[in-house]
């Protein structure tokens, strides 16, 4: 099965001008804890809760005054939308690979976002589930 078939395809992007103050009532509004960067189309990095709390907030910065371009992570795993399921789940297993964002082309036009859920949902549905139920 492709990514392209499970990827989520509804999210929203935040701009590398935001402040994390926005953007973490961006994500409290959407009830998710990551948001990609994007920039003119473009994926240019992922924003998450967390590093607006411990590299922002718990360093004795006020969010209104810190700009997403300046703690955002700027070097991504990335997934193409016709790649496997099973390799976008092995890719998962890299190290800070907590979201695997789908791009179609070298400039990283962003297709989908957290491509997490609908692959562990996806193992869970027809891998897992047979091997704990015995039936395929």
């Amino acid at each position: 099965m492709k990514l392209r078939e499970i990827m989520t395809t509804d999210f929203c992007c935040a701009s590398p001008s935001d402040s994390l103050s926005k953007v973490a009532g961006e994500m409290k509004r959407h009830n998710v804890g990551v948001m990609p960067v994007c920039q003119n189309g473009s994926l240019i990095g992922m924003i998450t809760d967390r590093d607006i709390v411990i590299q922002c907030v718990a360093a004795g910065n006020d969010p209104d005054n810190c700009k997403v371009a300046d703690f955002m992570t700027k070097e991504l795993i990335q997934a193409h939308p016709d790649m496997e399921v099973s390799e976008a789940a092995r890719l998962m297993g890299l190290p800070d690979a907590y979201r695997l964002p789908a791009t179609y082309n070298e400039a990283y036009h962003l297709l989908g976002d957290g491509v997490v859920a609908p692959v562990v949902r996806h193992l869970a549905e027809h891998w897992m589930a047979p091997m704990l139920t015995g039936r395929p």
